[in-house]
């Protein structure tokens, strides 16, 4: 399996997963021009003779879905969303379909999961299975209860959010109300907080994690690693800077993860 990460951040969010000559598209909040761009940085084409199998959306915000509809429809690929997001526009001109939190669904080679996370909006974090090898995406949490962490424990590659230092934050650019969302509790995951997940992740299959969606007003790549690496236990810990394209290959773990029942609700 291969994962291209051709935005992160809050100027758009989109991965590419490709296992057995298909694909998926994560999130499409970039639009297809940038995206074609750095897909070919990475040295593969996005638009190809074979669709994606589907384009899924996690939540609607716009640095998630806003460019749903046209990527969608370029690279003539079904959009998936759940029943929370809205995408009224791309529902009258496409095939948008309904996936649930909690009910697996299987696109080609593909066996996809999605978990209800703690969100300002109706958000979830995804799990992408092919063959032997798994990955998972999470961003866009205020906090991780124990049904994410076990959740992620079942990947052998972790894309987990760690947005800001509340150090910097406190003194940053944004205004006070901002602040409180960012750090509240249905917000996003602090350096600290991304720290504690990768803590429990030790001992499972997660034996790489990738720091993902970092603030750029907020934050620093070095200092996300710092923190996150100085808590793994036996996981190694990469970071990746606001929206930097990077290929990814996913190699199976031989560990396993403890058993995990998957929530049905948004938290």
């Amino acid at each position: 399996m291969r994962v291209f990460v051709l935005g992160s951040g809050s100027t758009g969010n989109c991965l590419v997963v490709e296992a057995e000559g298909q694909r998926l598209v994560l999130d499409a909040g970039i639009g297809l021009g940038r995206a074609v761009t750095r897909m070919r940085a990475l040295g593969a084409d996005l638009v190809t003779s074979t669709p994606p199998l589907g384009v899924i959306v996690t939540h609607d915000h716009g640095d998630h879905a806003g460019h749903a509809l046209p990527v969608a429809r370029a690279l003539r690929a079904p959009l998936w969303a759940h029943l929370h997001i809205g995408l009224e526009r791309a529902r009258r001109k496409l095939d948008v379909r309904s996936y649930l939190p909690g009910k697996p669904f299987e696109l080609g080679p593909f066996l996809v999961e999605a978990l209800g996370v703690p969100h300002d909006a109706p958000q979830v974090a995804l799990r992408v299975t092919a063959g032997r090898s798994s990955i998972a995406l999470a961003t866009d949490l205020g906090h991780a209860p124990r049904d994410v962490r076990s959740f992620l424990a079942g990947s052998d590659m972790v894309f987990l959010e760690s947005n800001y230092c509340p150090a910097m934050l406190d003194v940053g650019p944004y205004p006070p109300r901002l602040r409180s969302r960012v750090a509240g509790p249905i917000g996003h995951l602090a350096n600290g907080q991304a720290a504690d997940v990768v803590a429990s992740l030790a001992g499972t299959r997660a034996a790489r994690v990738v720091l993902v969606h970092l603030s750029r007003a907020n934050n620093a790549p070095a200092r996300a690693l710092e923190v996150v690496a100085g808590r793994a236990r036996g996981t190694e810990v990469d970071v990746l800077p606001h929206g930097e394209p990077r290929r990814f290959d996913v190699t199976p773990s031989t560990a396993r993860a403890p058993f995990q029942q998957l929530g049905f609700a948004f938290a």
